[in-house]
């Protein structure tokens, strides 16, 4: 950990320390070239999920849990790429969409107030689940003290984001995404090889138990799918890191950034699978002592290979699980300063103020979401639930950019009741374990805006937006 601490913020003082403005902190200066933009979004998607959920599937619900968590985490990003071409269409230098929700709305503050909950509320779910995955990980391999593992990992993505915020993370990005696709590109085959085989990874498609090798098997598609598939679909449209790198690139560089960023994704968690699979082999499924299913990756890594090869794996989670860090420091660093301080509090502040601001909202929230942490909420339950949190937010956010008849009415009570019905009924259903509850939260959480923001929008009579002349094309930016 010492390393990886002292490895990521030298390479950021180092490389980043000339003057920072405002301006490169939260945005880099909208110069981001899209291999950058890819390998950063990319990685940043690579969060506790990807790393570790992947394999809890593969191994608990064979290839059909694998395939209804990997496909909906690589069609989010083509989904959200003419989102983003929207956005800068009409918001050029803009920071957050909740800063286009109070624009497009006639600076409504109730409206924008319930944008900023899925946003902020999002952002710290970020922040949560990669803490406590990255110090359970290092609980079970090491022995290491569960708190002190939280605050190590959450500090160093702190620190080096403190210093030229936006532009340290896409530069640490970029290492990150090529450790981690080193790393599983030599483990995973490593294991493969020493179990047996590719035979082994497809004696495990049916699960531990063997029930699931139907990849379209109907319960899973059911009870697993159908909330994840919503919840990932939706998660980057409520998500400030994926705009937040949509104001960052080159206007003409938005699709291929997040095209080729979904594909780079897809590499990992699709080869990490293979370790749940390895796992639920009938040959290894008795001899595998998988005590946490959630910590299936490198249990089966530590049966197989030496404890370097866990070192390496430990490196790779600490690359993807600070990378979305140090980019939820980020992000919520901007909806902080751009949606809160300067909109609420000095309209007036001058760039250096902006600065001192930022760096203090991240530093705050860092607090608040490594606290909870330590509480250790279970790492499937944070991400459903925050999947639900974002489904609230999908339909108000992509009819607000497309739909000129959508008032701020609409777009209020769609997040203001998707929220009360839609968020308690997920906690509740995930805390019980009640699937058919967990499939209805989900649901309600994304219907309940629909149907609130065709109502309304049907019921509006006037039209247009309020702030920008859309007729007229935007050639550059």
């Amino acid at each position: 950990m010492l390393i990886f601490g002292i490895a990521m913020i030298s390479l950021v003082y180092f490389l980043t320390r000339r003057k920072i403005t405002n301006e490169r902190f939260l945005v880099a200066g909208r110069k981001v070239s899209w291999p950058r933009g890819a390998f950063s979004i990319a990685v940043s998607w690579i969060w506790a999920p990807a790393i570790f959920i992947v394999s809890l599937q593969a191994y608990t619900q064979g290839i059909a849990g694998a395939f209804w968590f990997i496909v909906p985490n690589i069609l989010c990003f083509f989904i959200f790429a003419p989102l983003a071409i929207r956005l800068r269409q009409l918001m050029p230098e803009g920071y957050t969409l909740p800063e286009f929700i109070l624009k497009r709305y006639n600076n409504d503050k109730k409206t924008h107030l319930a944008f900023l909950v899925i946003f902020f509320g999002y952002q710290l779910g970020a922040i949560i689940i990669n803490c406590l995955a990255g110090g359970t990980l290092l609980h079970i391999l090491t022995g290491m003290n569960f708190s002190l593992a939280v605050l190590s990992l959450s500090l160093i993505a702190l620190i080096y984001s403190l210093i030229s915020g936006l532009e340290a993370s896409i530069l640490t990005d970029i290492i990150q995404m090529l450790m981690i696709l080193i790393v599983a590109f030599i483990l995973v085959p490593w294991v493969v090889i020493k179990a047996g085989g590719i035979s082994v990874i497809t004696n495990g498609f049916g699960g531990v138990t063997g029930e699931f090798g139907n990849i379209f098997n109907l319960w899973i598609a059911y009870s697993f799918g159908i909330a994840t598939t919503l919840g990932l679909i939706s998660g980057p449209i409520g998500d400030q890191m994926f705009f937040q790198r949509g104001f960052a690139v080159k206007y003409r560089h938005i699709v291929k950034t997040f095209v080729v960023g979904g594909l780079l994704f897809g590499l990992v968690p699709i080869t990490l699978s293979a370790l749940g699979f390895v796992a639920a082999s009938p040959q290894f499924a008795s001899l595998i002592n998988v005590s946490d299913p959630q910590m299936v990756g490198p249990l089966v890594i530590g049966y197989f290979l030496p404890k370097s090869a866990l070192i390496l794996f430990v490196f790779m989670a600490f690359a993807g699980l600070s990378s979305t860090l140090d980019s939820a420091y980020c992000a919520i660093s901007s909806l902080g300063t751009v949606d809160i301080y300067k909109k609420y509090i000095n309209k007036h502040a001058d760039d250096k103020k902006l600065l001192s601001v930022s760096r203090k909202i991240m530093l705050a929230m860092a607090l608040l979401g490594t606290g909870i942490a330590l509480l250790q909420p279970q790492l499937l339950w944070v991400f459903l639930i925050y999947g639900a949190l974002a489904s609230a937010g999908f339909f108000p956010i992509v009819l607000s950019l497309y739909w000129k008849k959508l008032n701020k009415q609409g777009a209020f009570w769609a997040i203001t009741l998707s929220l009360l019905v839609g968020l308690p009924m997920s906690i509740y259903a995930n805390v019980t374990g009640n699937v058919n509850l967990i499939v209805l939260s989900a649901v309600l959480s994304i219907g309940i805006g629909l149907i609130i923001c065709l109502t309304f929008g049907f019921l509006n009579k006037e039209n247009g937006y309020a702030f920008k002349d859309e007729s007229k094309p935007l050639v550059e930016v």
